[in-house]
Order: C-alpha cells, then sequence, then structure tokens
C-alpha cells in the first residue's frame, strides 16, 4: 500500500495545518516557494469546526459525520495494509492523532488525539524508519495504484501529470470530494496562472508518489491527487520531482507521545499554511456533502462505535473550535502566511466584530456608570456652591451662583477697595492708592465659577463633593487705567540724574559732581501690584507695596569732569586773551569771557566747550568799543511832544561770530600765544531806520501821573530812575523789566539813601523813592492794557497810589515786568517835575503806540480790615509814624481786541497790612505795670 508523509505539527497551542475530523483535501498545486491555500474541502470543514465552536446543532452533527467517515476510511487503510504490506517499505510512522504511551481502545488500535487527522504512532513504530511516514487513506491509496498501473502498461515514469486525474476518479470513492476535484478540477487550476503552483512549497513532502512507496530511499514526489497536478505542467512537476527533500530529524519520544511532531526544517525554511477567505456557498456546499456522507456511515456503523464516535466528536469538538479559533486570529493578524495581509472573509470580520462588540459594551458600561456618577454629584451640587465655601472670607456655601453674586457684589467692596501705600525705598514719601481707582477691582463673575458646585463642570461637581474651602478672588485689573495711575505718581517719585559739569564764575572754575538718578519702572511696579492684589502674595488688608525703581546713571561722570577741568577749564582761566585787530588790540579778562563760555556735553557724555560772540559781545562792549567803530540802531524817541524816527547808523566793529571762532581755539594756549587775530567789518544795525518807522508809534494810548511829598532823596532817587526809562522803545513782543532798564540802587549807580517799607516800619535804605516810578509806569501800561508779566502792591497802602493797580521794587526780589502784546511800537515817555520846600513833585509816565486795546478797569469794596499796634521805639534811628488800618481788596480788568473781542479778564486780589504806629520813646506803662494798647 502507499503511503503519504506526514506533514510536520505545529507547536500545541498554535494553529495546526492539520486537518482534524475531515476527510482529507485534494491541495491545490502551486509554484514553489509559495503558500498552500485550502481547497473547498479543508474550507467546508474550516467552516464546520467554526460553527461547532459558536454552538450550533447542525455544524456539530456535519462534524460528527465527517469524523466517523474518517474513522471509517482509517480502518478500511489499516486492514488493507495488514493484510498486504508493501514490499521493502520501513515501518510506517503512525497516523497522527495516535500516541504509543496513551492507553489503547478494545480492539487494540490506538486511540485517535482529539487535535490530529489520524491515530498517534506506536514508540515501536516510531523508531523504524525516519518517522516521516505514516499510511494514506484509502482513496490515495487507489489513486496510486492506478497510476502505478497506468505507469506500467505504457512503459512511461509517473510524474505526477494530468493522466492521474481520471484514475483517482475511477478508484476513489464516489462519496470522497478528493477525487472528484482531481478529475474535474484540473483543468480549471492549470488556467489559474503560476500563483496555482506557488502556493505549497510542502508539496513533495507530504503527497509522495508510488515510487517512493516502493523505494524507500528515492527522493519524494507529489502526488497528483493532493497537490492538483493537472494544473501543472509537466515539466514544472519534473522539476520538482528532481529535487532533492530534507530529511526531517527524529522527534523526541516524549514530544510524540503528546501528539506533537515538531517540524525537520529550521525556523527559516518551515512554512506556514495560509488559509483563505471562505466562501460561504463553497462551505455551505461542503458542509452539506459532508453531512450526508457522515448520515450514510452512521446508518452502516455499528451502534457502539457510532455511540464511541459520537462521544469523542463531543469531546473533541470544542478543541477542534479553539484551534478553527486561532487560525481566524492569525489569519486576521497577518501571521498566517506570506498572504497574510489579504482579507480573511466573513468569519475574520465576524471574529473582529466580536472583540468589538464587547469592547463597546465595556465602553458603553463605564460611560453609564459614570452618567449615574454625573447625575447623582449634579443632583446634589449642580444648583448651589460647595458647603462651606467662602470667599475673602464671605460665606457663600450653599448659594446659588446668582445669590452668591449679589452677596460677593455688597460685601466685598468694604474689603478689597481699602487704600494702601506705595513706597520708596526706605523713605518716609508714600503715595496712597485705590485700588478702584487705579484699576484694580475683582471679577465676581470669575471668583464664582472658580468656587467648586454651581456649575455641570464634572470636576467641579467633584470638588464640590468634597466640600468647599476659601476661594481667593480673581482680580481684574484694568493696565491702562493702572499705567495713567502710576504715570502720575512716577512723575512725583522720579528724580532725573544730575551730570557732571563745569562752570565758570568771576574768573574761577566751578565743578559739581554727578548725582544718580531714579525712575519708576512701571511694568515691574504693575508686576507687584498684580501680586499683593489677590496674586501669589496677597493679603488683605493690602500692605504697604514698594514702588520698583530703576537707577538712572547721569550722562556726565566725574572722570570726565576732572578730565575737562584739567585739559580745559582750568588753562581757559589762568589768564587774560588778547583780541588783535590790525594795529589795534584789547585784552579781555577771565572775568568776561568765563561769562560767555560754557561746557556741555554731547551725545557721549564728553563735556564739550563753546564760546557765545554775541554774549561776550554784549558783556565786553566797552573794551571792544576800542577797536573800530560801534554802530547805532535806529530808534524812535519823544522831542517836543511828539514821537521822531532817529536814524541808524552803521559801524566798524568785530562781528560776534567773528570773535568766538578767533577766541575759543587760544583759550588754552600759554603765554603770548593766547592772542586772537580778528578782522573788522561793517556792522549792520538790527532796527533799520526803515523799520522804525513802521512801527507805527504815533499817539499817546495811556498816561499816569503820581505826586511825591518833598524830599530830597526822592527828588535824586525818582528823577535818576525816571531819565533812565524815559524814550524805552518796545518792538512788539519785547518786555519791560524796571530792574533790567534802572540798574542796581547803589550809589555808584547814582542813586542816594531814602525811605523804604521793611517788616511794616519805614526805614532808611539806597533807592528810597524809586517805588514812585514802578506804580507810575505799572499804572500807565495797565490802562494801555499791555500785558502784566510781574507786578508787586506796597504791603502797606499810602493814598497817593492807585489802590491795588500799584507797584512796588526791590532789587533782587521784585520786579515790575509788562510786555508789548501788540503788533505795533510802544514807547515809553516819561517827564519829571522835582518838589520843592513846601510844594510836591510829579512824575507823568505816558505809553505812545497806535491804539489796539480796549480798556475796562475797576476795583471792590475794602474788607477784612485789620488794626495797627503801637510800637514804642527807642533807638537812635527811630522814625516816628502814624498808623493805618489793613484791608483787603480786588483788582478787576477786561481788555478786548480791536474786534470787541474779550482778551484778558483779571482779578487780583490783595490784602494790604496795617501801618502801625511807631512812637519814639519809652512804653509809658512799663513803670507801673500797666501795658500799652491800640489807639
Amino acid at each position: 500500500m502507499p503511503t503519504r508523509q506526514r506533514p510536520a505539527s505545529a507547536p500545541l497551542g498554535a494553529a495546526s495545518p492539520q486537518p482534524s475530523m475531515l476527510p482529507p483535501i485534494q491541495k491545490e498545486a502551486r509554484p514553489a516557494g509559495a503558500m498552500q491555500a485550502p481547497p473547498a474541502a479543508d474550507e467546508a470543514r474550516f467552516a464546520a469546526t467554526a460553527q461547532a465552536f459558536s454552538g450550533a446543532q447542525a455544524a456539530r452533527a456535519r462534524a460528527r459525520a465527517a469524523e466517523q467517515a474518517e474513522s471509517t476510511a482509517r480502518r478500511d487503510a489499516e486492514e488493507q495494509r495488514g493484510s498486504t504490506p508493501p514490499s521493502g517499505t520501513a515501518a510506517q510512522r503512525p497516523a497522527p492523532g495516535r500516541s504509543n504511551v496513551k492507553d489503547r481502545d478494545r480492539s487494540g488500535r490506538p486511540p485517535v488525539d482529539p487535535r490530529l487527522s489520524g491515530p498517534v504512532p506506536t514508540a515501536a513504530e516510531a523508531a523504524e524508519g525516519n518517522g516521516q511516514r505514516h499510511e494514506e487513506p484509502r482513496v490515495v491509496q487507489d489513486v496510486m495504484a492506478a497510476r502505478a498501473r497506468a505507469a506500467g502498461d505504457d512503459g512511461r515514469p509517473v510524474d505526477g501529470t494530468a493522466e492521474a486525474a481520471p484514475d483517482a476518479a475511477q478508484n476513489g470513492p464516489a462519496g470522497t470530494q478528493e477525487g472528484a476535484n482531481a478529475a474535474q478540477n484540473g483543468p480549471e487550476a492549470a488556467q489559474n496562472g503560476p500563483d496555482a503552483g506557488q502556493n505549497d512549497p510542502d508539496a513533495g513532502q507530504d503527497s509522495p508518489d508510488a515510487g517512493q512507496q516502493s523505494d524507500p530511499g528515492a527522493p519524494n514526489e507529489p502526488d497528483a491527487a493532493q497537490n492538483g497536478s493537472d494544473a501543472v505542467p509537466a515539466a514544472q512537476q519534473d522539476e520538482a520531482a528532481e529535487a532533492p527533500q530534507p530529511t526531517r530529524p527524529r522527534p523526541e519520544p516524549g514530544t510524540r507521545a503528546a501528539g506533537i511532531y515538531p517540524s525537520g526544517r529550521g525556523p527559516a525554511e518551515e512554512p506556514t499554511q495560509e488559509f483563505g477567505a471562505v466562501d460561504p456557498t463553497a462551505a455551505a456546499a461542503g458542509a452539506a456533502a459532508a453531512a450526508a456522507e457522515a448520515e450514510t456511515i452512521t446508518q452502516d456503523a455499528e451502534p457502539s462505535e457510532a455511540g464511541r464516535a459520537s462521544r469523542r466528536q463531543q469531546q473533541r469538538s470544542f478543541g477542534q473550535a479553539a484551534t478553527a479559533a486561532a487560525l481566524l486570529d492569525s489569519k486576521r493578524g497577518g501571521d498566517g502566511g506570506g498572504e497574510g495581509d489579504q482579507p480573511t472573509g466573513d468569519d475574520g470580520e465576524g471574529g473582529g466584530r466580536s472583540r468589538v462588540k464587547v469592547a463597546a459594551l465595556v465602553v458603553a458600561g463605564v460611560v453609564v456608570v459614570l452618567g449615574i456618577g454625573y447625575g447623582i454629584a449634579y443632583a446634589v451640587a449642580g444648583d448651589s456652591l460647595a458647603r462651606g465655601a467662602t470667599v475673602a472670607g464671605i460665606e457663600v456655601g450653599g448659594m446659588t451662583p446668582e445669590k452668591a453674586e449679589e452677596t460677593l457684589n455688597a460685601q466685598l467692596p468694604e474689603l478689597v477697595d481699602q487704600p494702601f501705600h506705595l513706597t520708596v525705598g526706605d523713605e518716609e514719601t508714600s503715595f496712597e492708592v485705590v485700588p478702584s481707582v487705579a484699576g484694580l477691582t475683582v471679577d465676581v463673575p470669575a471668583t464664582i465659577d472658580a468656587v467648586p458646585g454651581g456649575s455641570a463642570n464634572p470636576l467641579s461637581l467633584f470638588q464640590a463633593l468634597l466640600g468647599g474651602g476659601e476661594t481667593t478672588p480673581v482680580a481684574a485689573v484694568d493696565r491702562a487705567t493702572l499705567e495713567a495711575a502710576l504715570t502720575e505718581i512716577a512723575a512725583q517719585a522720579d528724580i532725573e540724574p544730575v551730570n557732571g559739569a563745569v562752570a565758570f564764575d568771576g574768573g574761577e572754575v566751578v565743578t559739581s559732581d554727578p548725582q544718580v538718578g531714579r525712575a519708576v519702572n512701571l511694568d515691574a511696579t504693575i508686576e507687584r501690584l498684580e501680586g499683593a492684589f489677590f496674586g501669589d502674595e496677597s493679603t488683605l488688608p493690602i500692605g504697604d507695596v514698594q514702588l520698583a525703581i530703576d537707577e538712572v546713571a547721569p550722562a556726565v561722570s566725574a572722570d570726565e569732569v576732572q578730565r575737562a577741568v584739567a585739559e580745559f577749564a582750568e588753562p581757559a582761566m589762568s589768564a587774560p586773551v588778547t583780541v588783535v585787530a590790525g594795529e589795534e588790540s584789547v585784552e579781555l579778562p577771565p572775568e568776561l569771557v568765563g561769562q560767555a563760555l560754557t561746557m556741555a556735553p554731547d551725545d557721549a557724555g564728553t563735556l564739550q566747550p563753546a564760546l557765545d560772540g554775541a554774549k561776550l559781545t554784549e558783556v565786553a562792549r566797552e573794551q571792544l568799543a576800542e577797536v573800530g567803530q560801534e554802530g547805532r540802531d535806529a530808534t524812535v524817541t519823544i522831542d517836543g511832544g511828539e514821537p521822531v524816527v532817529v536814524p541808524a547808523e552803521r559801524g566798524m566793529g568785530i562781528a560776534p561770530e567773528t570773535l568766538s571762532a578767533a577766541l575759543l581755539p587760544v583759550l588754552t594756549a600759554e603765554g603770548d600765544a593766547r592772542q586772537a587775530a580778528v578782522e573788522l567789518s561793517e556792522v549792520d544795525p538790527e532796527l533799520t531806520t526803515a523799520a522804525a518807522e513802521e512801527l507805527g508809534v504815533t499817539e499817546v494810548v495811556a498816561e499816569f501821573t503820581t505826586r511825591f511829598p518833598h524830599a530830597e532823596y526822592r527828588n535824586v532817587n525818582i528823577g535818576t530812575a525816571a531819565q533812565r526809562i524815559d524814550n524805552t522803545l518796545l518792538l512788539p513782543g519785547d518786555e519791560f523789566s524796571l530792574n533790567g532798564i534802572v540798574g542796581e540802587r547803589t550809589e555808584a549807580n547814582g542813586f542816594t539813601t531814602g525811605t523804604i517799607i521793611d517788616g511794616g516800619r519805614l526805614e532808611e535804605s539806597l533807592g528810597g523813592g524809586v517805588s514812585q516810578v514802578a506804580t507810575t509806569t505799572f499804572h500807565a501800561a495797565f490802562l494801555a492794557g499791555l500785558e502784566d508779566v510781574e507786578h508787586w502792591p506796597h504791603s502797606i497802602y499810602f493814598d497817593r497810589y492807585p489802590i491795588g493797580q500799584e507797584a512796588t521794587v526791590a532789587w533782587g526780589s521784585k520786579d515790575m515786568r509788562f510786555k508789548n502784546d501788540t503788533p505795533y511800537g510802544v514807547v515809553v515817555d516819561t517827564n519829571f517835575t522835582p518838589s520843592r520846600s513846601g510844594g510836591q513833585g510829579t512824575l507823568n509816565v505816558k505809553i505812545w503806540s497806535t491804539a489796539y486795546f480796549q480798556v475796562e478797569t475797576s476795583v471792590s469794596e475794602r474788607s477784612n480790615y485789620t488794626s495797627p499796634q503801637t510800637i514804642y521805639d527807642t533807638s537812635g534811628n527811630c522814625s516816628a509814624q502814624g498808623g493805618s488800618q489793613g484791608f483787603t481788596i480786588t483788582s478787576y480788568r477786561q481788555v478786548l481786541d480791536p474786534d470787541g473781542n474779550l482778551v484778558k479778564d483779571e482779578a487780583d486780589p490783595w490784602t494790604y497790612n496795617p501801618n502801625h504806629r511807631v512812637i519814639c520813646g519809652p512804653d509809658p506803662g512799663e513803670g507801673n505795670g500797666e501795658g500799652g494798647g491800640d489807639d
């Protein structure tokens, strides 16, 4: 009898390529090196076992029928082998499913291993031969015998061509699907291209031909019935037959005893059988054929044998179904062979859908549990805030968000809007800040959102179930408002840096040291305030917050000052400098040069010297007049009661820019090198004759006259001051200054000692009486509508002056100034009449110009009277005086332009002090304890 080579068993638990209970399946031929795809019968058996795993009764019945049919075929093969063993063959290996260490059944045959498709070989059988052979089913044996007879008849070697197909069909049982497939599917398989013969590299090992059965040492040839040789060309089959077959190593007895037969190939050579997609139609047809065959065999079998087969099938059904399920999982995972990436069919998709369903059910369960928990949490804390919750100490627990917002709006301002102070370092200076005014407020809705509970947020609900606590208010900062408030504070807190400086005073070098300044850093201060106002460093109430201060370095350092002094300042003031113009020269002392000399820093902080030629020309006018001829500007004077234009005269002199350019470089020279050569040039007048004629000085627009009692000092001082201001021309925009024109009141300047007011008393001092000129001139300009720049009424009222509209002067402290704010020239014309013994003197001041303003003046009633005191004076220079009351009064002036528009509306209040009564002599009440009183 021919034998077939048993394929290697896969490891236990892996997908086994051996069918377990169904009749042998005719393999379809594939090219060498390709994986073997199961034929239709394998697919039918695969579908049947898969359905058995799912518990279907019909699938189990079909599986039992297939097992019984396989058992019958195996018994027939064993009987035939026992009666006519083939000559020259080695001991056959037990068929899969039989074990040589397991109990044998009552008939003496080895039991069938439920995990494999044939009997397990005994130990004696396994010891003989190479362990690679077992008995073929009867159908296969008939096919092989037919092929052998055909070869013997025509003398051709059996090569596994399509000639074996009809023999297989004639000799095989009518109910065996393999024989039918061998005869009918050969031509179709031949049309499937190369893939039909490339899917089973083990074809030579799994199906030995008749030559192998007669000669154990010959190489194995593929069986026509097993490999579908009808579909493979003869040339390819010859090449497959000539290829040497590797000999499998003998498995360990213990492994064989367990029914596990390891492969003789290495891991890289071992092919993995791939199960293609199961066609539902083919699976159903195969299952029906297997059921019909099983029914026929069951009817012919003995009752006891059928019962045992049924029980064995029930015991093996779940193991076989598990194997089918493992094959399905392997197929879907891409581990089943070279074509594992192809779709697995309905079975694979069904398994995947099962796992998806399980996962979906688990997820759905979790969602349901979470939903129930969420519903409970929302029912407990969804409508109100967490119990015990507070905001800045204010209880809001258990309230609805709306009620909590109302509560916080009512109570938070009193807590958080308390003023705090911004301080500057360790200084006592501080600046008060009200949070709401500076743009620091609390975002109440956001604060409530931060409190657990009162919302549908799952996290908030979970926190609410754990209980509330203190929640820090959420600050709302209006950065623009805060920056504006800090900018106002910075204007007071900032200190500008002081540059080091070099100056000149009286021919001496004067220096000052640099000082570092400070500036408020707005961004850093805002960051501190945000931290203090409910930030990381917040407290209630908010304490003092220090301003962020940056140091500001001066541009001129102390080192630069020292350099400038050594290299320029000291050499410049070391000696006079000589100005040479042709044959004439003049020496300018350091005192004059220093008045026009400065040192200022450039962009790099370096002190650079500069000489103002115009100022030097002015202060050294008398000295420079000795060189060349001085020119004269045009002017307007009042002569004989009429304005007269005095023509301008051009002169020869030193131009200011020429003087400064020639003098500056020689200031650091020594000895005779300290000379500056200049060229004389014509000097144009600043005011030409033509320009003076266009000034419009044509009429008197205002005048005022005052009288004064006889005193010789008054005639001197008032006459001198009046003469100096007479014919003063003011161009449009020019300013009149009495102190500037009259000068200091000294004897050298033409003044004498007179009476002045000092501390409410009349005292003797130089320049007494000049205030008469100040008052008269001020009131005339006041009536002309000219701009009042500076004036100071007397501290004691004198009835010879206009009340509230008069002025006094004091050198170095008080001046009388007004400005020509008309488009015309203004000339101040004075007329002085000295006093005589027994007669008063007069001073008249006229303002000449072109009428431009309309002026209205008035004064208020006197108010707030104060009484004088009586003072007894026993000193040698006492001057008796009568007393007068003090009071308050307001002066008013309205000025209209030529179009009638109000351009000045002035109200100047003034309080006069009382004129104390002074009695020269002792206080009569000191001797008898009686004190002096007011009159």
